[in-house]
């Protein structure tokens, strides 16, 4: 079997996994801060002993290191706005506008680091706004708490769009694993001082969540997003951006089998409004480093 084939196998299977992440999420009967604090813990220890035997955090300056901690403040954000979304709207319409973090993290680049914007960036950002209207205008009818619920998404996207843009940075000094473990473990400290602080118990609950929590952990979190950024240096860019919109179909058909919700007109347009911007956004031939491109 071929190097792309063998990369194509393994970003197929991190989708399947990455895809149950709501799922999980949605089973766990704990409160939201709890479920981050515990995803991004058992994540950091298991990337820990990796981190340790590979030379640490050595040669990381203090400013790179506050941009990592930085970053999993943004992380953090992330899953507190995403998770806190899953309780009150359903999976597809949480996943799928969680998914417009491109889009930000391109607004973001052009606001603070100065990078221009291709066309078909300008053309997915009213993709996305247009496809985030449809699925509001659905679920407000619904109810209130459904559209909030999905402000939440956005926002959570949104954060994970700083997140990226921070990390990027980063990442032009700092190597994937130590970046990635101080940012996970920067993210975990915070949630763990947060739900104390909002008075959350950190355990005690049923035996079945310790589960739900482990399996988020070592699955979408560890095996799901490493692949996927693994896959980066063997597959063309476009591919793996193909391959993860899949994420939100396959939330949502596991969702359907699952919990029985069923896609309505408006999420299934605003939905594909949605996937066509973030292609759009993910596969732009524009590079923004270059400033004559």
């Amino acid at each position: 079997m071929s190097s792309e084939r063998k990369a194509l196998v393994v970003v197929g299977l991190a989708i399947i996994v990455v895809s149950f992440a709501a799922i999980l999420i949605r089973l766990c009967t704990v409160p939201t801060a709890v479920i981050a604090a515990w995803r991004l813990g058992f994540a950091s220890l298991v990337l820990l002993p990796v981190f340790l035997t590979t030379g640490g955090g050595r040669g990381i300056s203090r400013r790179q290191a506050g941009l990592c901690i930085l970053a999993g403040l943004f992380l953090s954000f992330h899953f507190l706005l995403w998770i806190e979304s899953l309780k009150l709207t359903t999976v597809a319409s949480s996943v799928v506008l969680v998914t417009t973090s491109p889009i930000f993290a391109a607004v973001f680049g052009w606001i603070f680091l100065k990078e221009g914007i291709g066309r078909r960036t300008l053309l997915a950002i009213i993709c996305c706004m247009l496809g985030s209207l449809t699925i509001g205008r659905g679920d407000i009818h619904i109810g209130a708490a459904m559209l909030r619920g999905d402000l939440f998404a956005l926002g959570g996207a949104a954060a994970f769009g700083a997140y990226f843009v921070i990390g990027r940075s980063v990442r032009q000094h700092v190597g994937f694993l130590p970046y990635v473990f101080l940012a996970y473990s920067a993210s975990a400290v915070m949630l763990l001082v947060w739900a104390v602080a909002t008075r959350h118990a950190l355990i005690g609950f049923a035996p079945i969540n310790y589960l739900w929590l482990l399996l988020l952990a070592l699955g979408p979190q560890v095996f799901g997003h490493s692949s996927l950024n693994w896959a980066l240096g063997h597959l063309a860019a476009p591919k793996v951006a193909i391959s993860v919109l899949g994420e939100p179909i396959g939330s949502a058909l596991l969702a359907w089998l699952i919990f029985h919700e069923v896609p309505g007109a408006p999420l299934f347009i605003g939905g594909v409004l949605i996937l066509a911007g973030v292609y759009l956004a993910m596969t732009d031939p524009h590079d923004p480093h270059d400033p004559h491109s």
